[in-house]
């Protein structure tokens, strides 16, 4: 398969601290991640590197096919959508649902060009493949944060965008939000020339059977990545973690994940 991602040896410091060190991951096309990481891991950090927001220090880049410092950085951010919750509040509390979907296309959070009924329809169809058709036609305002964030994922989707990147996306969800949001990831993962997804995380139950890789980020440094399978293991868990954990499966391929309590 093709690789879109590729880091060699990549390491970024700021005021002589290493943010990330000595990073070595390469994400083919097709496959779905996630990045597990504490707070402070350093996980939104390794996005912005993806999305050209910030600048190594030392090492090598690679970002669908363009080497960072050669390539063509605006033209590379228009094929990466991103749905995170602090985007949420950027809108017009009264655009349309599907307007703000259309959005997307222009990578700004306000419609500043005339657009047709052709886009539009565009718009509305992406919402109710995913799920979200009773959003149609309802004001911005009225959304609660759970369907806000389903726009979003429509609005990610406009561009059609080769990497699709979730950053912490379920914060602020409730648990029925965090569910629908998990679900339409995985019809995203079914759709025709489906994007490769990046999804970010400090919970571990959220990892779902659509995520068939894992990489786990702590301290700016990879403990440890490959097929979700091989590396959601007690022993590998417990090392990342840094004490004892349990797994408790949750059914379809989740698991919750707890410190072990010591004897007393």
């Amino acid at each position: 398969m093709e690789t879109i991602i590729e880091m060699k040896d990549l390491s970024l410091m700021r005021q002589g601290k290493f943010l990330l060190k000595n990073l070595n991951w390469t994400v083919k096309r097709g496959e779905v991640w996630a990045i597990l990481g504490l707070n402070g891991a350093g996980k939104s950090t390794l996005l912005r590197l993806i999305m050209a927001d910030t600048w190594k220090t030392s090492g090598s880049l690679e970002v669908l096919g363009q080497t960072f410092g050669q390539g063509d950085i605006p033209s590379l951010r228009q094929k990466i959508g991103v749905v995170s919750s602090f985007l949420a509040e950027r809108f017009p509390s009264q655009l349309l649902s599907e307007q703000i979907v259309l959005t997307g296309r222009y990578k700004s959070s306000i419609l500043y060009k005339s657009y047709d009924q052709a886009e539009l329809k565009e718009a509305k169809s992406l919402l109710t493949a995913l799920g979200s058709q009773d959003l149609i036609g309802r004001k911005y305002l009225s959304l609660s944060q759970g369907e806000r964030q389903s726009l979003l994922i429509a609005r990610s989707l406009m561009d059609q965008p080769e990497i699709l990147i979730f950053d912490e996306a379920t914060s602020g969800l409730d648990l029925f939000a965090r569910e629908k949001l998990l679900g339409q990831i995985e019809k995203i993962s079914q759709l025709d020339d489906a994007p490769s997804i990046i999804y970010v995380t400090h919970h571990a139950q959220e990892i779902s059977q659509t995520m068939s890789h894992l990489l786990l980020l702590r301290d700016g440094e990879i403990v440890a990545q490959g097929e979700k399978s091989q590396i959601f293991k007690k022993e590998i868990l417990s090392q990342f973690y840094g004490q004892g954990v349990d797994i408790i499966p949750l059914g379809q391929e989740r698991y919750f994940v707890k410190a072990e309590v010591p004897p007393c």
